[in-house]
């Protein structure tokens, strides 16, 4: 079993798998035509001249109108070529209708589709049934495709892999290729059919995962209803796939005599906290994510020629999560180590001191070219933060700030979010976020405050938004006191402030340093506390990851009885209170252990001491989407628990990335 997870080996293992898929579509010369969506994550994977040298694949193109004449063009030249589709239909459960209308405008009597999809992936199957002749059942993509064709599918097994961090792992499954957000799409009545898509695709990835990494898990916590379905289907779904083998290695290890080895799943819904994806983003990544739009395979939207890969630059990976304050004082400290080091050829005195400078060389040139492309970068968001207006930053920030410590009314509330709208420089994104970021925080807006704005909204941007609003408040982030009340239900059921006080998610901090978080680095570069991410405020996901191990926040600010202060294993004993009045019921989170069941008469005892340097693997499950934000403040609490004697390590997996823009983009579709 085992203790740790080696994650830039998903990367490989997924790249040679694919290689062997194409080898044993045929020898002959391929055509592989990428749905869009694919192009990114065969990049990370391989490059081009890696895929041609391994594989069949001579040609590469990319689905969509002008697919049938790249590939007669091709044919022209060079006949003795066979035609594979590599597709995602994981999310959409479709085939892309550029694909049927190529295989239509072809005329093409046999073809080879490769589609991702997950090796414990029960449609699968159907693919073996097919081969016997009197199978009724076909595969749901051959059955979207003539019958008079001879199609043959190959199944690529899929397996997240990092490309934001090594200890984040995306699946890329939240947006289907329309860009809509599954998890809450826009249309209310599609969300329990949508979601099911979602959490059975979850299943699988983390079932993928738990096989290829050899993994027990020994305790599980949910937050959410669809958390909890996640526990149940992967838990059976594990128990199902295991043979004699494995489950004497498991009840040897974890059973009456425990070995005292763990990991933790801990499963999260974005309704358990659907405020801070809306909220301003202040690390390096998550102002690049606001400002532009970063994708997973380190794209900036805009920037063509900025590629951001954790693997691969070394000064991004250390950059990425800190407070964008703290980003001068970073890059100066590694220009002046930089210098250091090309300085230090004066002082090579021996013809050994003389090589290993100049074998050197490479590498620190390549680190001074990184370091001019973060220069740029982040001088180029200093200037957009301070000269673009329809940024205002600071304006933003001390308005979100307000809203989140209660310090504004209702009609105050009302008249900074018009005040915005009047002036005309905020988009409509923004005014949105906020919108539904006041609604939140107060539990509910006023009948009259919302009436007004969503007239003054419909002057401004059109009748369009009626649709918008309506779609918002069925996902509980925009309501009203009538609203709440009658047709839709906020998520949380008390206002932002007493969960703020309960959780201490807005810890006091001092003005001067408070504005620090934005201009410099003096407190940003050496937070006390998770507050660096956002504007002062602590993710609530984060705290409920760091109730479950350190309960010194809620001793101090909840209740002072609690069951344990520090906790190697995640639990939530003596918290049902808490979140009813913060959810309206208690069961909406659950503690399970995954450890075999001890033989009758018999108690479970830990054999042997462990190691103080063992450092527990913890995955922590996002469906519907994490921030960058929420990343890394939940990298800081895991050093923060390392100081305190509890060694883990989060793995983070979620479906997809999320930020406010997104958010609101999903429901404007």
């Amino acid at each position: 079993m085992n203790s740790q997870w080696n994650t830039r080996q998903f990367t490989k293992k997924l790249g040679a798998s694919l290689c062997q898929t194409l080898r044993e579509v045929s020898a002959v010369d391929q055509i592989l035509v990428v749905q869009p969506e694919l192009v990114a994550t065969l990049g990370d994977l391989l490059t081009f001249s890696q895929l041609t040298s391994s594989t069949p694949v001579r040609k590469i193109l990319v689905l969509g109108n002008q697919t049938k004449e790249d590939i007669t063009d091709i044919l022209s030249t060079m006949v003795e070529m066979d035609l594979v589709f590599l597709i995602d239909v994981r999310s959409d459960l479709c085939l892309p209708k550029e694909l049927i209308s190529t295989v239509s405008d072809l005329k093409l009597q046999t073809m080879s589709i490769l589609y991702c999809t997950w090796e414990s992936q029960m449609s699968n199957d159907l693919l073996k049934r097919a081969t016997k002749r009197d199978s009724k059942l076909s595969h749901f993509i051959r059955s979207q495709l003539p019958n008079k064709i001879d199609v043959q599918l190959y199944p690529w097994n899929m397996l997240a892999f990092p490309q934001i961090d090594d200890n984040v792992l995306l699946c890329n499954i939240l947006y289907n290729s329309d860009g809509q957000n599954l998890f809450s799409p826009n249309v209310s009545s599609q969300q329990s059919a949508t979601r099911a898509i979602l959490v059975d695709n979850m299943v699988d990835c983390l079932q993928s995962l738990l096989q290829e990494t050899h993994s027990t898990i020994t305790h599980a916590v949910s937050f959410g209803l669809e958390s909890q379905k996640i526990l149940h289907l992967l838990r059976q779904r594990v128990e199902r796939s295991e043979d004699e083998e494995e489950v004497f290695i498991k009840e040897t290890l974890y059973g009456d005599k425990y070995s005292g080895l763990e990991k933790d799943l801990i499963v999260f819904d974005r309704d358990m906290d659907p405020m801070t994806p809306l909220l301003t983003q202040l690390t390096y990544s998550g102002l690049l994510d606001d400002l532009h739009g970063l994708t997973p395979d380190g794209k900036v939207k805009g920037l063509d020629d900025v590629s951001l890969k954790c693997d691969k630059d070394s000064i991004w990976d250390d950059l990425k999560f800190l407070n964008f304050g703290a980003l001068g004082p970073r890059l100066n400290y590694i220009a002046r180590e930089l210098q250091d080091k090309y300085d230090a050829r004066h002082k090579a005195e021996s013809v050994g001191e003389i090589k290993q400078f100049v074998d050197s060389l490479g590498s620190l040139q390549e680190r001074q070219k990184l370091l001019k492309v973060h220069t740029t970068l982040s001088s180029d968001i200093l200037k957009e933060v301070e000269k673009d207006e329809s940024v205002q930053l600071n304006r933003i920030l001390e308005l979100e700030q307000d809203l989140l410590l209660g310090n504004l009314d209702n009609k105050s509330s009302c008249d900074s979010i018009l005040d915005l709208l009047y002036e005309g420089q905020v988009g409509l994104k923004r005014i949105m976020r906020l919108l539904c970021l006041s609604s939140i925080c107060k539990n509910g807006l006023r009948d009259k405050d919302y009436e007004l704005l969503k007239k003054e909204m419909i002057d401004t941007f059109g009748i369009e938004i009626c649709f918008q609003l309506e779609r918002l408040a069925a996902n509980g982030v925009i309501t009203t006191k009538t609203l709440s009340t009658k047709q839709y239900s906020s998520i949380w059921r008390r206002e932002y402030h007493y969960i703020s006080a309960w959780l201490d998610t807005m810890p006091p901090v001092d003005d001067e340093i408070r504005e620090s978080h934005i201009t410099n680095g003096n407190d940003a570069a050496n937070p006390k506390d998770a507050t660096f991410a956002y504007c002062g405020v602590v993710p609530i996901v984060t705290r409920l990851v760091q109730l479950l191990y350190d309960r010194s926040i809620l001793s101090k600010h909840y209740a002072s009885q609690q069951p344990f202060i520090i906790s190697r294993e995640p639990s939530t004993a003596k918290t049902e209170e808490l979140f009813e009045q913060m959810y309206g019921k208690a069961g909406i989170v659950t503690e399970e252990s995954w450890l075999p069941a001890v033989k009758k008469n018999k108690k479970r005892v830990t054999i042997g001491k462990t190691s103080n340097k063992l450092t527990d693997i913890t995955i922590v499950v996002f469906l519907g989407g994490v921030t960058l934000g929420e990343i890394a403040t939940l990298r800081f609490l895991q050093d923060r628990l390392r100081e305190k004697g509890i060694n883990k390590r989060f793995i983070i997996v979620s479906d997809g990335l999320i930020n406010g823009n997104r958010y609101i983009d999903s429901s404007m579709r």
